[in-house]
């Protein structure tokens, strides 16, 4: 046997390890992170390496595809290695790239001006973790155009109504309550990523207004410089939950 056959007969075995790499390793990232093995930089350092074997996997898979038919053989193992690798890129590629389309904060507020202010979070935090504050003139702009539609709900209904409807949005969506002042009209609760296990803090504030009551929400991811645009996105749930629960 020439070399030339035995690295053809090598090319589909590579080329399937390599997409199932591809595959693993984010998922190892984010279980690792989530259970503490390693940093949260580690985890999320993972899905983008992750994206050198899935181009391995595919280049080596189309080799040994035109190799293996242009001996005569069945190409399946490799068409097989070169799809998982293929479908791993891709899937990985667009998750990078929304990092780079969605604006570089993590810090998120309906109130832009006079944003909602948390209390039990600062008990919640570590010394490392991302600071609370909300800096309208730098956040302000950015928020603006990345999300333009995140703004209050206001309801023709009582604050009292409005309250409760926000304490079943957020029991409905899973997050954790740590601190309840109907008086103030404030809730602050805890939302832990399925897969990370990422904690991001959230705080809400109802107010009367002159036919009814406003809602406005904050989310701070603890973590990381972008968000990936979870935060906004979790704004956006509870206001839908808040707006057609009854």
């Amino acid at each position: 046997m020439t070399q030339l056959e035995t690295a053809t007969g090598k090319l589909p075995r590579w080329s399937m390890v390599l997409g199932l790499l591809a595959v693993a390793l984010p998922v190892l990232g984010a279980l690792g992170t989530r259970f503490g093995l390693w940093s949260f930089g580690i985890g999320l350092l993972l899905v983008p390496a992750s994206l050198i074997p899935a181009t391995l996997g595919l280049i080596f898979g189309l080799l040994g595809v035109w190799r293996l038919r242009k001996a005569g053989q069945a190409p399946a193992t490799a068409a097989l290695g070169a799809a998982i690798s293929l479908l791993a890129g891709v899937y990985l590629g667009l998750g990078v790239l929304s990092a780079f389309s969605v604006p570089p904060i993590h810090n998120v507020s309906t109130d832009i001006e006079d944003p909602p202010q948390f209390t039990a979070a600062y008990e919640l935090r570590g010394e490392e973790e991302n600071p609370l504050e909300y800096d309208s003139e730098v956040i302000g702009p950015l928020q603006r155009e990345g999300y333009p539609e995140l703004g209050p709900l206001v309801l023709p209904i009582p604050a009292e109504q409005m309250y409760q409807r926000v304490l079943t949005a957020l029991g409905g969506m899973g997050l954790e309550i740590v601190r309840e002042d109907p008086e103030r009209g404030e809730v602050e609760a805890v939302a832990t990523t399925r897969w990370f296990g990422f904690k991001d803090d959230v705080v809400l504030r109802v107010r009367e207004t002159g036919d009814g009551a406003r809602l406005d929400i904050r989310s701070v991811s603890r973590v990381g410089v972008v968000d990936l645009g979870a935060n906004a996105e979790r704004i956006l749930e509870i206001i839908s939950r808040v707006e057609t629960s009854s």
